[in-house]
């Protein structure tokens, strides 16, 4: 079945290049609803001059050690700053500092909440952590061109349920702001935010492309290479990533097209009147293949709401221009090397979780307070 499934999908991706020069979106393009923004479905892009270049990335990571009576949860978020005074040489510094051992978080939850709720509430802090380091070093730092986070740019919508919780409630609204603090920043200073998202599994650009072959009518006369397929039955078995993974070259990207529609349904958890202010931006993302054996990357950005979509195309050629130039040193993996530096120098080490969780155990038997761990962590086989 796997083997027939990828024949298909082998046609579709065949039909769909053999077919780029009929595939004229322009008569949709003009329509607010229609979310692919450019005439295209691919094109290529040229590695840029990144001399002189100021480039920051920022990640974070958090481990949980669970208890019969309390939930623990270590976080810590760090920066780096590559500055490149070469093509291929760069000057490296760390925010707030290399082990990001001065930027971390303890944080205890002694209500019983649903297993969900309290992953929701260390992702927000986790989050809010990324995003207030980069406003703190923005303020610092008047030299930055260019951004990069580990994952989209902007806040997914809060699980009505959650929005029900008056703490989670209450810290969501906080990081809102805090990514209206970010979005004004850079607008103000002219950086470049963009985010760089690894593996995804959305088919949201891949749904786009067959609707809008739909939209163009295949027949008898005009695109007949999708009516001699079931076309629409196949894209369902295409992730964004799978597709493109097929479709590009290395050195191309995707067409840009709207992302993050759902920004609306945020509207729906209680704080309706501050939402304009929050996000009065446009979002869009593409698809990225930076080295020859590596899967593209999903690339987000925003604009300004007054923003032509010629301003949006030639944005996403110069984000594409500076990622080639640093993000193909590795033809078998091709992220960014801010990013790649990043998430390294976020991730805690078992040591470092020990030394932190072996203090706070050390605090707490002081007083006379002894944690209990869970059942399955202290079996004896």
């Amino acid at each position: 079945e796997y083997l027939e499934i990828e024949k298909l999908k082998n046609k579709f991706t065949k039909s769909l290049l053999g077919n780029r020069e009929n595939l004229d979106f322009s008569e949709f393009i003009k329509y607010p609803n229609y979310n692919i923004k450019e005439n295209l479905v691919k094109k290529q892009v040229s590695s840029s001059n990144i001399r002189g270049l100021n480039v920051v990335s920022v990640d974070g990571s958090s481990v949980v050690k669970k208890f019969m009576n309390v939930d623990f949860s270590f976080l810590k978020a760090i920066a780096v700053n590559y500055y490149f005074y070469k093509n291929h040489s760069s000057k490296i510094n760390y925010f707030p500092d290399v082990t990001g051992f001065n930027n971390y978080m303890v944080q205890a939850s002694y209500i019983n909440r649903e297993e969900n709720a309290v992953e929701t509430k260390i992702s927000m802090d986790m989050t809010f952590m990324e995003i207030k380091l980069l406003n703190e070093l923005i303020e610092k730092n008047n030299s930055i061109d260019l951004i990069i986070i580990d994952g989209s740019i902007v806040i997914m919508p809060i699980n009505l349920i959650f929005s029900k919780d008056l703490e989670i409630s209450k810290k969501y609204d906080k990081l809102l702001k805090e990514y209206q603090k970010l979005y004004s920043n850079c607008i103000e200073k002219g950086i470049i935010l963009i985010g760089s998202i690894k593996d995804t599994r959305t088919s949201a650009l891949t749904h786009l492309i067959r609707n809008s072959i739909q939209m163009l009518k295949p027949s008898t006369t005009k695109l007949t290479d999708f009516i001699k397929i079931n076309y629409r039955q196949i894209v369902d078995y295409f992730s964004d990533l799978d597709l493109f993974n097929r479709v590009l070259k290395k050195s191309e990207r995707s067409c840009i097209f709207n992302c993050k529609k759902e920004l609306d349904k945020i509207r729906d958890t209680g704080i309706k009147k501050e939402i304009p202010y929050y996000f009065p931006f446009s979002f869009y993302a593409f698809y990225l293949k930076t080295t020859l054996h590596d899967t593209p990357c999903r690339i987000e950005f925003f604009m300004d709401e007054k923003h032509s979509l010629k301003d949006a195309s030639e944005k996403a050629d110069l984000i594409s221009s500076i990622l080639l130039s640093i993000s193909s040193l590795n033809e078998y993996y091709g992220l960014p090397i801010p990013q790649i530096e990043a998430h390294r120098r976020a991730v805690f080490k078992p040591a470092e979780v020990n030394l932190l969780f072996n203090n706070l155990s050390r605090t707490l038997n002081s007083y006379g307070v002894s944690l209990l761990e869970k059942r399955r962590a202290r079996r004896p086989f």
